[in-house]
């Protein structure tokens, strides 16, 4: 049996089903086998149940999966405490903080641990989910018979990759941006489109004004939103991107790839104080509730994904009892590379593979807050302590993802000033360069009176008439094209190079684009050389050929780049 582990996320406009085996290196995983379903599950901060259930149909029977889900459904900030004492800040936390937040075991799934302790001061790490919202994954995981092992938050999930310094991380899966503030714990979390990079942009700023000790920004992105937020954040902070781009595989892009892989690293490191969450099975109401959708929900069937391309030729999934029977003779030749299987007749571009875990048993929440489960070389304090007044400290305002058009109208306005502004100072130095110039005039002005009389010599007063019209023709300066409409191969390359020992300077050679029934060689003239016989005479005597002048210079030279087109057609 393959020592393998799954991992399912579920996030607003995708979800991933991956399969991961450990490599030689400790804590280290590469991905064995991978699937994409394209699909809206989420509606604002809840789950769509119908396509929920249809996800659900497609994973293994009685396998189990780590869940990660948006950071947007948990609720994840960082508090200070005026205590040390793991009994004092439970206390604290029950009796005066989780009120506050209308926080309660009876309605969601709650996590607290201590982060740092220092000065008598603690910071507390506090993460909580609505059970509520869980209501649909509950419903789907006893409909399809797999078991939910834990469940966190994505911006958590990353933290093996992270380093302890403040920092933010900045995630992209599907069309979703997912930011956070990383520092041991973490905190400020938002979401947005990748199509609004600028409100990510101006989250971060926010951000380093409240936070000047953050040093880093760590992307899981393609290079587009890389470079966006290089010019958005052009000198604010430095920008390191984690995945490597050109190591795309064909259909997981290298930042995917490097999510799901760091995700089951921290989930195996236990020295990560990482949220994770239990999931209740479902009760008898919930399953009541949706039953309707669960009846039709048929097997096989995808969800609809009318915004999303359509895939290339795939091929059709196996039943459920085919993948069990094909799992067992197909783990004798696995590899570290993912399998890629396509699916015919699908709404959504996926990835399949097959490939199967011992199931894990189920856990169940427990009903007492464990806020120092994580704390180094301790064990959790269990003891009740009698409420006392216990101070208060502030919590840092959570930043919410805030639809709005504030910053695109701030950088239309930031664009205006900085145009008005280069336009007031261009204006300024031309009228600066205008009057230094015009100071300068009057030295210069003596040397032209004193050299106009030598400039001027007798050939000026000579009229233009009386010398020879050839000579008035600059040959250096006039456009030649010589087209052969001949069958004679190089004959136009050959007039070019007389045309070019005649001192036609600049002279091309191609072949004729018209026909012309009459043989002969014929010259076609621009509208300000036409009937000039000298012309026609110079170029008779550098190519030794009798030139007879044609109209329609247009289908030669349709674009009038050419003084002269000499045709040869004899």
């Amino acid at each position: 049996m393959l020592n393998t582990q799954k991992l399912l996320y579920i996030l607003p406009d995708v979800a991933y089903i991956a399969e991961l085996l450990p490599t030689k290196k400790p804590h280290a995983f590469s991905i064995h086998a991978f699937r994409q379903i394209n699909g809206t599950f989420l509606d604002d901060n809840e789950f769509i149940s119908e396509h929920v259930f249809k996800l659900f149909a497609k994973l293994d029977e009685n396998e189990s999966y780590t869940l990660v889900l948006p950071d947007f459904l948990f609720t994840n900030t960082i508090v200070n405490v005026e205590e040390t004492s793991d009994a004092k800040i439970k206390q604290y936390l029950r009796t005066t903080l989780l009120p506050q937040l209308t926080l309660d075991s009876k309605t969601h799934l709650i996590e607290t641990f201590v982060l740092t302790e220092l000065k008598g001061s603690a910071r507390v790490q506090l993460s909580a989910i609505e059970h509520s919202v869980l209501a649909p994954i509950r419903v789907g995981a006893h409909a399809a018979k797999v078991s939910i092992i834990s469940i966190s938050p994505l911006s958590w999930a990353i933290k093996s990759i992270v380093s302890l310094e403040p920092a933010i991380t900045v995630l992209q899966i599907g069309n979703t941006l997912h930011s956070a503030l990383q520092y041991i714990g973490v905190d400020q979390t938002m979401q947005t489109t990748v199509a609004e990079t600028e409100v990510i942009a101006e989250t971060i700023k926010t951000l380093k004004g409240a936070e000047p000790n953050i040093q880093t920004i760590y992307l899981l992105t393609n290079d587009l939103v890389e470079k966006r937020l290089a010019e958005l954040l052009s000198g604010t902070i430095p920008l390191q991107q984690l995945s490597t781009l050109s190591d795309d595989a064909e259909k997981m892009p290298s930042y995917v790839r490097q999510i799901i892989e760091s995700s089951m690293r921290t989930f195996s490191i236990e020295d990560y104080p990482v949220p994770k969450f239990s999931l209740a099975p479902a009760t008898e109401a919930e399953i009541a509730s949706y039953k309707a959708q669960l009846a039709a929900v048929p097997k096989g069937e995808t969800m609809p994904a009318e915004d999303l391309p359509k895939p290339t030729k795939q091929a059709e999934l196996p039943e459920p009892n085919q993948k069990q029977l094909e799992s067992s003779t197909e783990t004798s030749a696995v590899t570290e590379a993912p399998t890629v299987e396509e699916v015919e007749n699908d709404d959504m571009p996926e990835s399949v593979t097959e490939s199967k875990i011992e199931p894990k048993k189920e856990m169940l929440p427990e009903l007492e807050i464990n806020i120092s489960q994580f704390t180094p070389n301790k064990e959790p304090d269990k003891t009740d302590v009698e409420s006392s007044n216990m101070p208060e400290t502030e919590t840092k305002p959570i930043i919410k993802n805030k639809q709005t058009a504030a910053p695109m109208l701030k950088m239309v306005f930031i664009t205006i000033a900085a145009f008005a502004v280069t336009v007031a100072v261009g204006i300024g130095v031309g009228l600066l360069f205008l009057k230094f110039s015009g100071n300068s005039q009057p030295e210069t002005s003596p040397v032209v009176v004193v050299e106009e009389p030598v400039a001027t010599p007798e050939p000026t007063i000579t009229p233009a008439e009386e010398a020879s019209p050839a000579a008035a023709i600059n040959t250096k300066q006039l456009k030649v094209l010589v087209v052969n409409a001949t069958t004679k191969a190089g004959y136009a390359g050959t007039i070019k190079t007389q045309l070019t020992k005649a001192d036609f300077a600049d002279v091309s050679a191609g072949n004729a684009k018209g026909t012309y029934d009459e043989e002969g060689t014929f010259v076609l003239l621009s509208d300000a050389y036409k009937g000039n016989a000298e012309l026609i005479d110079l170029v008779e005597s550098a190519t030794d050929l009798t030139v007879s002048e044609l109209e329609n210079k247009d289908t030669e030279d349709p674009a009038g780049a050419y003084d002269i087109v000499l045709v040869l057609a004899e």
